[in-house]
């Protein structure tokens, strides 16, 4: 079984007139979105022409070449390999649009790739390192739409428009993480000429949407388009995601660093299936879904503002930063929130503190150092809880 860059490496040589394009490449081109473009091809309010894939990676600044912190050889790998392949070289790459409005809570950045075979993929960046995007994810629980959510139909109905001379054109959409929702969002929301010219949407491991917001959208016109990839292992895909409309595959990470997507299994042109027919917190994951399904909007809204004061308390600006944050230290800056969670019920305070674990898996990787924040954890909540 190889990766998202052992397919790069052996289909690379075909373009898409010779291979046609397929799921492997609806994830490379959602995870390009996470690439620092903003200085090398043109903002959609730019009116300039697109650039070439080979000519980008050119001009990459490989010293901050990317959003993320993860994978940073792998992610240099990938994209300087599909850049200068047959299949991906002559791919054209416009109308860049990012937007980031901590006081919001907003976080959204959207590129569009122009494929050799006259096809477009629209592509929207997931959540990054920093904890603004975060938090706009946890949003989406109870805040929809959230900012994101409204940029990704505007931004799909401009280059629609940007695009309306081109005869036969045909639309892929994705992202990954929290840009598969938005892939989702706008291809339900998008101006009416737009739906019939979309061809797929690929939901890499993206978050689901509130059911009583669902029944407001066009989701039912839509739904045979989109592809929905979960580890069997994750989290984020299945966070409010009630439908089932998902495939499960295989990994080799264990618990939420399925979540990146260099340790998705490839075979050929497919992602390999998982053997298990339902994931393997799917109980939990229910359990944390229900909950949030069954809360007032205004509730969910409470709680998710008491938990990013915990993650705000220590200062910490990114995931990176909070990794760095001491237990002791945390627990000294606890003060603020006590009175706060001590008004919180039985069900939410369980809630929280199963969120809290899944936060602790996240930022650690080390299993050591994830069982001494577990017990820091935990002597925490003693303290609040008396």
């Amino acid at each position: 079984m190889g990766d998202i860059i052992s397919y790069v490496y052996e289909f690379g040589g075909f373009t898409f007139a010779e291979k046609p394009f397929c799921e492997v490449d609806g994830l490379l081109f959602s995870h390009f979105s996470y690439f620092l473009l903003d200085k090398i091809i043109p903002h959609i309010d730019d009116n300039k022409p697109a650039v070439f894939l080979c000519d980008a990676a050119q001009q990459m600044d490989w010293h901050n070449f990317i959003s993320v912190k993860w994978e940073l050889e792998k992610n240099r790998e990938l994209f300087y390999k599909a850049a200068f392949s047959r299949r991906y070289r002559n791919t054209k790459v416009n109308y860049f649009w990012e937007e980031m409005n901590a006081d919001e809570g907003l976080q959204f950045c959207a590129v569009t790739f122009m494929l050799g075979n006259g096809d477009t993929f629209v592509s929207f960046r997931g959540t990054d390192d920093a904890l603004v995007g975060w938090k706009e994810d946890f949003y989406m629980a109870y805040r929809t739409p959230v900012g994101a959510q409204l940029k990704s139909t505007e931004y799909l109905n401009r280059v629609a428009k940007l695009l309306a001379r081109k005869k036969n054109l045909r639309f892929y959409l994705g992202g990954h993480s929290k840009g598969g929702n938005l892939a989702v969002y706008a291809a339900m929301t998008c101006e009416d000429g737009i739906k019939p010219r979309i061809g797929r949407i690929f939901n890499m491991d993206g978050p689901g949407f509130r059911p009583d917001f669902m029944d407001t959208l066009d989701y039912d016109g839509i739904k045979d388009k989109i592809l929905k990839i979960v580890p069997d292992e994750s989290f984020v895909g299945l966070l409010m995601e009630q439908k089932d409309n998902y495939e499960l595959i295989k990994s080799t990470e264990i618990g939420v660093q399925q979540h990146v997507c260099f340790s998705w299994c490839i075979e050929g042109d497919r992602f390999v299936r998982s053997d298990v027919q339902v994931p393997k917190r799917k109980e939990l994951y229910d359990r944390i879904n229900n909950w949030i399904f069954a809360l007032e909007i205004e509730q969910v809204g409470d709680f998710i503002d008491s938990l990013f004061k915990m993650i705000e308390i220590t200062e910490a600006k990114t995931l990176s930063d909070l990794k760095n944050v001491k237990g002791g230290e945390f627990a000294k800056k606890l003060h603020p929130i006590v009175q706060e969670y001590a008004g919180m019920n039985e069900e939410t305070k369980q809630v929280f503190w199963e969120i809290s674990g899944f936060m602790i898996e996240i930022l650690t990787c080390d299993q050591r150092e994830r069982i001494s924040r577990w017990k820091t954890i935990e002597k925490i909540r003693q303290k609040m809880e008396h």
